[in-house]
């Protein structure tokens, strides 16, 4: 008894539902109507909707603002929610996930490097020592800023590097790698490139390899000795414009948030993939409960009562697996344009029609009569709840009625079929009756 007290608790949309279906096939039985008692059912369905309990959704972080105001303090405050939201994933998944855990303290150490650097273009090819510069210029994965050096004229492909850049809101500062015998004209056509870009900073120039010089040294006997050597690279711009970045931390606090959305995109992507399992879990075993009851009930009139029962409940059940803010009024009001949507599509009305009335009243042909029932049953829970979860897996979509819409197209793409059905089940009734009799004979 206490299991299906447990069961009741569980699913009560649809243990009232079944139960109330139940309780007037036994008052048909006992020979009275059932106008009024479909009536009484459908008011004890809205009052347990009324008493359902929906679980709230918290909204997902909002990374703070860019720009130059932009504090370490909201930057931890922001890391905090998107951990906060890591952990609910884990309790959802039912395991660690070392790997996004692995990142989210990388975003926090990344706090305290004073500026995130990323070679691109031609300065992963050039050898420039990193002591050269005022800091470490590690490799970053959404860096502060992108080096991108060049040497020539943007290639296609460099240009498609850099509006990608652009596109993803990276900050670039790019380099003219100047040869030994730098001209001026070149310097300008790429910058005149980068400004059709949307790039207007400065071109930032070094010389990588230098010309090389030659120096006279005097010997201990007074000759002199004459080689060539090659400079060191001259950074000077380079390294200014580094020292200046260095100490304005914002940038560094903006690479951190890129870096926190990064891993926000990935606990997202990776619950979504994990609930949309789940949803399909739940869609199965509605639809099959949907297909069972409408293949045994003996009362056609009230497959329609017992189906908007089994599609409440699955809608409550998806919901709360999305955890999705469904409130009162719109959960009443999907669940009561539900029914009346069946029935002007005329989808489970024909289906129980035919089924049951031209079938079911003919002892040989009503296990026919209830497979039919059964799978019009289960297509159309199938289409409910594949309808309703597309909704769902797009929160900036509303919960209302208007879900509805798509589901109705799909079903009245299907509206062939279901003319095959009125044309076949009268035509063919006559003879499948005639057959069973003569072999009842």
């Amino acid at each position: 008894m206490s299991w299906w007290w447990r069961q009741l608790r569980r699913y009560p949309l649809l243990g009232a539902g079944l139960t109330g279906c139940s309780f007037l096939i036994l008052w048909q039985a006992l020979g009275h109507g059932v106008t009024l008692g479909v009536g009484g059912i459908s008011c004890a369905l809205v009052l347990v909707l009324l008493r359902q309990r929906w679980s709230k959704a918290n909204p997902p972080p909002t990374p703070p603002t860019h720009g130059s105001q932009l504090s370490r303090g909201e930057v931890t405050a922001y890391l905090e929610q998107v951990v906060q939201e890591l952990r609910d994933l884990e309790q959802e998944l039912g395991s660690p996930q070392a790997d996004l855990q692995a990142v989210w303290q990388n975003c926090h150490h990344a706090l305290d490097v004073p500026l995130s650097l990323s070679w691109a273009g031609t300065l992963t090819s050039i050898p420039i020592f990193q002591e050269s510069f005022p800091i470490n210029p590690i490799n970053f994965e959404h860096p502060a800023w992108v080096l991108y050096g060049v040497n020539g004229r943007l290639t296609p492909a460099q240009a498609q590097e850099l509006t990608r850049y652009h596109s993803q809101n990276q900050p670039v500062q790019v380099v003219w790698c100047a040869s030994p015998w730098p001209g001026t004209e070149l310097p300008s056509a790429v910058a005149q490139q980068l400004q059709d870009l949307g790039y207007h900073q400065p071109l930032l120039t070094i010389t990588p390899q230098p010309a090389a010089i030659l120096v006279r040294k005097m010997q201990p006997d007074g000759s002199w000795e004459e080689s060539w050597e090659i400079p060191p690279p001259i950074l000077d711009e380079l390294t200014d414009w580094l020292t200046q970045r260095s100490q304005e931390p914002h940038w560094q606090y903006q690479a951190v948030v890129r870096r926190g959305q990064g891993l926000q995109t990935t606990i997202q992507c990776r619950q979504q993939s994990h609930r949309a399992q789940q949803a399909q879990r739940v869609i199965h075993r509605y639809q099959v409960w949907a297909g069972v009851w409408a293949g045994v009930n003996p009362v056609p009139s009230l497959d329609l009562l017992a189906t908007g029962a089994i599609n409440a409940q699955m809608l409550v059940d998806l919901a709360q697996l999305y955890r999705r803010n469904l409130t009162l009024a719109q959960a009443r009001d999907m669940v009561s344009a539900l029914g009346p949507m069946l029935l002007q599509m005329g989808v489970v009305e024909a289906i129980t029609r035919l089924a049951g009335i031209w079938l079911k009243t003919q002892v040989v042909t009503y296990g026919l009569g209830g497979a039919i029932q059964a799978i019009s049953a289960a297509y159309l829970t199938h289409l409910a709840g594949n309808t309703f979860l597309e909704t769902l897996q797009h929160p900036q979509r509303e919960l209302n009625p208007g879900v509805w819409q798509s589901w109705e197209t799909r079903v009245q793409a299907s509206a062939t079929a279901l003319q095959f059905w009125q044309r076949f089940i009268p035509q063919s009734l006559p003879w499948v009756v005639r057959t069973g009799v003569q072999a009842g004979g």
